[in-house]
């Protein structure tokens, strides 16, 4: 056994005596006040226990806390909130005995098991013990460092007298924010003005000493301030929906989600941010090196050509449109047509400045590059048809082989760009050309959509086509089938006969390795997603299978295109057309081949993550999706249990990314569309926002342990306040009402880590709302609304 004063603890136990303790012993080395008190530990046996009960004895404390200190509690990557026991107001021997056996009995708290489990976190293997002098507190509370989703807060909570009730979560608290930029606090009647600011000062003179921000507990007896706890607020608590996102490069540039929206709509995962989006990026980037309007790699920053906010996705059309100031024969407005289908009337910055000969030469590397369109079809397609990421049962081999082959999902979607910018730039030089020979903007639109009609073989057609033969095969093997549910279906699928299973064999050879939302990592490929193409197939069958007949309609177009020129069309005219309907064959069979590309990462990825349950280091295998893929590299190397707690955050901030909606076109930062119900005024509750996020679903009401145990997945639930025994329920709820709670009760510390949003405060909240209502909450502003 080994005891130490708190602020005498040597350098080189910090990481023995446990979270709490060490926090202590670092705020006394900021010069910060602390109560006076020691810390107990590798208790064995009774000996051990009464030697610490004789050493307080002796210490000449009187009124104590005794508090747990566990080695694991407390830490940058895992709270530990309330799992522990803390006994207050304890004096004599024999009760301060009690107390500490209590706390190391604590180590074995059922809910820790429940805890670390859904966290992968590595339990505390043993419990020190903290005895320190009771503070007879005017006022207590919480101070942190950071503002949940504002670095540039501190945010400081407090009751009348002692902190418990406002740890508890049954107490209601006095709030102070207070800005760090005009560093004004204003306090009231329970903190005044002079002590408001000098615990500020404190908290954050504590936080740029240690170098990371601070959770902080304190107690003020009069005018004397002391600090009874820190622990560095651990990352996942300041996650928000816009962690991943690029740096605006200006706040006049335009993002769009033209074009890039079609390919991957809606919000995508961290890893296929880091993959295939990474490869997007890439692309554009180094057609803006190729063509000459940047230098190289390095100096075109990652988000230049395909910008994330939230989680979408968005092109910077501003620097895109930058290539039409640096080529010879194109424009800004060429590329706004070839992204947006339509010139743009928003603002926008000024043209540069380029030389005559220097925009000669790019467009010499510019038109020479998309002329390389049928080179590039040939290396992407003797690419696809080759390229395979191997599959190996050990993580660490398996996330080596992703790295390996990872320039191959470069290389692909780099063909997939030569390609499409030849099929755009064709495209759109047609409808420049139709605008010079003076027709308006509408028309030339409709003839140069009218030019692109009627082309044979082109990948996105062929699905359809496809499954059309599937579906006719599977209704003369079996006409009762038009009255089957999709898992009829899919029986008939695995059950078919030949031709059935020869026209599957022809959809799957060309097309089993696309998929709704394709480029998104996480979306399963049809051929290992039975049930999507069930659901498909189950659509088509229903509807008519019959392959329509053909419309031609080019050649009126192009009639209509000759009478525009009065003669038949030849020479540049001529060329352009021809070059644009080859241009889009070749751009589909391209987002073809990169998606097969694709594929092979997405087949590994999934491995990984079932090779990874396997072997005890994730508690599931879709949140290898929520990882970067560097992330990955690194946990996998070094075993950091923190990267999967950050991971189930994401997963569950994915939800409200999801329900985000943008506009088209954005002028510098794109920001979500405000969500909007028309409800009436008595259905609109207001309370703190405690854990930020949003979230819609059926409400909960919970007042026992029985109604918890009824609470289903995507609820809301709806309590008096947080209780520390709520936590087995918090990865089943979308978010937490509660009608009273602070930021300190250790319920919405559990809920910042699992970023699960929270309102706290709202009143009558368990009384106004029903179970079954439909609740929209928003922790961002403390709103909660019942909207049916």
């Amino acid at each position: 056994m080994n005891i130490y004063r708190l602020n005498e603890i040597p350098e080189n136990m910090l990481n023995q005596v446990g979270g709490k303790a060490r926090g202590l012993k670092l705020l006394t080395d900021c010069g910060l006040r602390i109560p006076d008190g020691f810390v107990v530990l590798d208790i064995d046996n009774d000996l051990d226990l009464q030697a610490a009960a004789d050493y307080y004895e002796n210490s000449g404390l009187k009124k104590v806390a005794v508090r747990s200190s566990a080695t694991g509690e407390d830490s940058s990557d895992f709270s530990s909130a309330g799992q522990y026991d803390t006994f207050l107001n304890l004096e004599g021997k024999a009760a301060v005995k009690k107390g500490i056996a209590d706390c190391l009995a604590s180590l074995d708290n059922p809910n820790i098991d429940a805890y670390t489990a859904f966290f992968q976190a590595a339990k505390s293997e043993k419990m020190c013990v903290i005895v320190q002098e009771m503070i007879n507190a005017t006022s207590a509370g919480v101070c942190f460092t950071e503002q949940q989703g504002d670095k540039d807060i501190i945010l400081v909570e407090a009751v009348a007298g002692l902190g418990d009730k406002l740890v508890d979560g049954t107490e209601q608290s006095h709030s102070y924010k207070i800005s760090k930029k005009d560093f004004n606090p204003k306090g009231d009647s329970l903190i005044n003005d002079k002590n408001l600011s000098f615990l500020a000062v404190k908290a954050r003179h504590a936080s740029d000493a240690l170098g990371y921000p601070l959770d902080m507990e304190w107690a003020m007896a009069g005018d004397e301030l002391y600090w009874l706890q820190a622990r560095p607020i651990t990352a996942n608590e300041l996650l928000t929906p816009f962690e991943l996102d690029s740096k605006p490069m200006s706040d006049k540039h335009i993002y769009t989600t033209c074009n890039v929206g079609e390919m991957l709509p809606g919000a995508v995962t961290p890893l296929t941010l880091t993959t295939s989006v990474r490869a997007l990026d890439n692309g554009m980037r180094r057609m803006f090196v190729e063509t000459g309007m940047t230098k190289n790699m390095e100096v075109t920053p990652p988000g230049s050509g395909v910008s994330n906010f939230g989680n979408h996705l968005f092109i910077n059309l501003t620097e895109a449109s930058r290539m039409g100031d640096h080529i010879v024969g194109a424009s800004r407005a060429s590329v706004e047509l070839s992204i947006c289908g339509r010139t743009l009337t928003e603002s926008k910055d000024d043209a540069v400045e380029v030389n005559v000969a220097e925009k000669l030469n790019n467009a010499r590397k510019y038109f020479g590059l998309i002329l390389g369109r049928k080179d590039a079809v040939k290396k992407i397609e003797e690419l696809a048809n080759s390229f395979d990421v191997e599959l190996w049962d050990h993580p660490y081999t398996q996330i080596e082989e992703i790295s390996k082959k990872m320039p191959a999902l470069d290389d692909a979607f780099w063909y997939h760009y030569i390609a499409s910018s030849n099929s755009g730039a064709m495209s759109a030089a047609v409808y420049q050309i139709l605008l010079a020979k003076g027709i308006g903007d509408e028309e030339a639109k409709k003839l140069q959509a009218g030019c692109l009609a009627d082309i044979d073989d082109i990948e996105s057609v062929d699905i359809l086509r496809s499954l059309k033969a599937v579906a006719r095969e599977m209704i003369l093997e079996n006409p009762r089938i038009v009255n089957m549910d999709k898992e009829g279906i899919k029986h008939a699928m695995e059950s078919g006969g030949h031709e059935v299973k020869k026209a599957l064999d022809v959809f799957m050879r060309r097309h089993g390795h696309r998929a709704i939302r394709e480029a998104e990592m996480q979306s399963k490929s049809w051929h290992m997603d039975d049930d999507s193409l069930a659901s498909f197939l189950k659509t088509i069958i229903s509807t008519d299978v019959r392959e329509p007949k053909k419309e031609e309609k080019f050649s009126d177009y192009l009639k209509e295109i000759e009478r525009q020129f009065d003669s038949k069309l030849g020479g540049t005219m001529g060329y352009l057309i021809e070059q644009a309907r080859k241009g889009v064959v070749a751009r589909e069979f391209t987002k073809s081949m990169s998606i097969k590309v694709l594929d092979k990462f997405k087949v590994a990825y999934r491995f990984l993550g079932n090779t990874m349950v396997n072997r005890g280091l994730l508690p599931d295998a879709e949140l290898v999706f929520f990882f970067k893929h560097e992330e990955l590299v690194d946990y996998i190397n070094h075993d950091d249990k923190a990267y999967v707690k950050r991971a189930i955050a994401r997963r569950r901030l994915f939800e409200e990314q999801k329900r985000f909606r943008f506009d088209e076109i954005n002028i510098g930062r794109p920001e979500p569309i405000k969500e909007v119900y028309e409800v009436s005024a008595d259905k609109v509750m207001t309370g703190s926002s405690i854990s930020r996020g949003t979230a819609t679903g059926k409400a909960r009401v919970v007042t026992s342990v029985e109604d918890a145990n009824q609470l289903e997945k995507g609820e809301i639930m709806v309590a008096s306040f947080t209780d520390i025994g709520w936590s087995p329920y918090y990865c089943t709820i979308n978010a937490l009402v509660t009608e009273i709670g602070s930021a300190l009760s250790h319920g919405a510390v559990v809920a910042r880590e699992y970023a699960l949003p929270l309102v706290s405060n709202v009143s009558n909240a368990t009384r106004r709302i029903r179970t079954g209502d439909l609740l929209m909450v928003d922790a961002n502003t403390g709103e909660v609304k019942i909207i049916s």
